[in-house]
């Protein structure tokens, strides 16, 4: 205590400090844990077997400990911040209850699996106050990389990928003298038939491309223009290394061999264009930081 300072003072002070994170605070939090995994036990248990099952989300298993990463390495800086409850986590709560109740009601897994993070939310406010939720929006919001996308947003984008996969490699393969009949998403060469079907629309590396865009410039980028031009080139990155598999898979299935383009190598192929796609963004964060050193000078 400092000299002169009068007890109650202090008291005062560190309760203000604190806010509802007191003597109370580590009981309730305690409840509230073991209710929120009661209530979404079963929620998560069936997100987590679609993570596995579905290779589109096998990245789920990395997004919460990359956002719990992210809490670990501010943790300094969050211990410094006051912890004083805001009344505002209470409508957020409440939200994400309403929209767990609508997942329910209408079989939505992803609003089920969202209200959790919603709810997380509103609880982090409620307990610690506005200085702690700034300081935590991100790693909470990064959360949504783990919820699988609804059935109708997944194929509202499956569908024009498929279509601009096989367009881009049926031109690329008429230039380069193969003949070629483009029939929907199915490509005709004369040795073989490519169909480029929701597995080949790169639907899948542009999922964990972006998260895995999202949490580098997190880590390595400033908050601005050079971030978003970061994140949205892994679009045009996937499309083109898409293309550039179904073109692969076309050429050694016309002058190698039918046998030889599926199989192993289709899913060697499908690694390759993933690594490939991965230098292409490490070429362009490369390609970023210079400019941004150039600016600077």
């Amino acid at each position: 205590m400092p000299f002169g300072m009068p007890r109650a003072q202090t008291i005062t002070e560190d309760r203000a400090r604190t806010g509802t994170s007191g003597a109370l605070g580590v009981p309730v939090s305690l409840i509230l844990g073991a209710l929120l995994i009661a209530i979404y036990w079963s929620i998560l248990r069936a997100m987590v077997t679609q993570w596995w099952d579905d290779p589109n989300y096998s990245h789920g298993f990395l997004v919460p400990f990359f956002s719990l990463f992210l809490v670990w390495r501010q943790w300094g800086a969050l211990t410094t911040l006051p912890r004083t409850g805001s009344w505002l986590g209470i409508p957020i709560i409440l939200g994400g209850i309403a929209v767990l109740l609508v997942g329910d009601f209408g079989a939505d897994n992803f609003l089920m699996r969202s209200s959790l993070i919603v709810v997380v939310s509103g609880l982090v406010l409620f307990h610690l106050g506005t200085a702690i939720f700034r300081a935590l929006v991100f790693p909470l919001a990064f959360l949504f990389f783990m919820v699988p996308l609804p059935g109708v947003i997944f194929y509202a984008i499956t569908f024009p990928l498929q279509n601009l996969a096989a367009r881009q490699a049926a031109w690329t393969l008429e230039t380069l003298d193969v003949p070629v009949l483009l029939d929907g998403n199915i490509i005709h060469l004369s040795q073989i038939s490519l169909g480029v079907t929701e597995a080949c629309s790169g639907i899948r590396s542009l999922i964990s491309l972006l998260a895995g865009a999202v949490a580098w410039a997190a880590l390595f980028l400033p908050v601005g223009w050079t971030m978003i031009v970061f994140i949205a080139a892994t679009l045009p990155i996937t499309i083109i290394a898409n293309a550039a598999r179904v073109v692969l898979t076309g050429l050694i299935g016309q002058y190698i061999g039918v046998e030889y383009a599926s199989g192993f190598f289709h899913e060697f192929a499908g690694l390759a264009i993933y690594a490939f796609a991965f230098l292409c963004l490490l070429a362009t964060f490369a390609l970023l930081r210079l400019i941004m050193a150039r600016v600077a000078r």
